[in-house]
């Protein structure tokens, strides 16, 4: 079976080998989810009451209506609890939106069926600039790391980027992709005067994980994927009521997004002749 790759997040660059084909994604389907389960999946044990109250105040949220604001303090750690319980954010990030979510497998599973992504997909993976090393295997880096790293803040002043690059131990196989028996894994940094860097930290922090899983949401249609969802209000429409269910944190003003941010740029971290 063909391995399938998040097309927004894919980088060029890597491997010598062309990248692995795509298949098309399922229209997606309504699946229900014992919110519960998915969190004791995440913390390995039993919710407490407390917990369960806390957990059932996403669930039971029309989220197709309501949305949490990326620029409020209160609001980001809502969305990051969110994160940390195995509820999946739709958030603000770059000049548009991505749909991030706890690294658990199970969580992961859970979202691929939500959105109708096939048994082959594989998302991109989330984190700061700061623990980007720790999912490399710096051994395998060209150019050095401290030649890449330096590469790599340039193009962070100016927005988030997208790179594919071989993974260290520390990532996941189900977050992996392996080209010529190499696994490598497609990681997004956000750009460093993003407003999703302090939503990111704190979801990190708060999960207890070095990255999340993440991908960008997309329309379906009868023939197949459709167009990138760029706004909140189209998001809510397409997905508000996805089951397992996912928070809003919209940007405070799309318009400003799209005018001082620019889009994920790719960034190609090793050699290919």
């Amino acid at each position: 079976m063909p391995v399938t790759t998040d097309p927004i997040y894919s980088a060029t660059g890597l491997m010598t080998t062309p990248r692995p084909t795509r298949s098309a994604p399922r229209a997606p389907q309504e699946q229900p989810m014992d919110a519960h389960a998915l969190a004791e999946s995440v913390f390995g044990r039993r919710l407490s009451v407390d917990e369960r109250g806390e957990l059932d105040r996403f669930w039971r949220t029309d989220w197709s209506s309501h949305r949490l604001s990326l620029a409020d303090t209160a609001d980001r750690s809502l969305a990051a609890t969110a994160i940390a319980f195995g509820t999946p954010v739709f958030h603000g990030s770059g000049a548009g939106y991505a749909l991030s979510c706890h690294p658990d497998a199970e969580v992961v599973a859970a979202v691929r069926r939500g959105l109708g992504r096939p048994a082959s997909w594989r998302p991109a993976v989330l984190t700061t600039r700061a623990r980007l090393m720790e999912l490399v295997d710096a051994e395998a880096l060209h150019p050095s790391p401290a030649e890449f790293l330096a590469a790599l803040d340039e193009r962070l002043a100016h927005g988030p980027v997208a790179l594919t690059v071989p993974a260290s131990a520390a990532v996941a196989a189900h977050l992996t992709t392996r080209c010529d028996g190499v696994a490598t894994v497609e990681v997004v940094v956000p750009g460093a005067s993003c407003p999703s860097v302090a939503f990111l930290e704190a979801a990190l922090v708060r999960a207890g994980v070095r990255h999340l899983a993440t991908t960008r949401p997309y329309a379906t249609t009868a023939a197949g994927r459709g167009p990138v969802l760029d706004r909140i209000a189209a998001i809510q429409r397409e997905f508000g009521r996805m089951r397992p269910g996912a928070v809003m944190l919209a940007h405070r003003s799309e318009w400003r997004a799209r005018r001082w941010l620019r889009p994920v740029s790719t960034f190609p971290c090793q050699d290919t002749d």
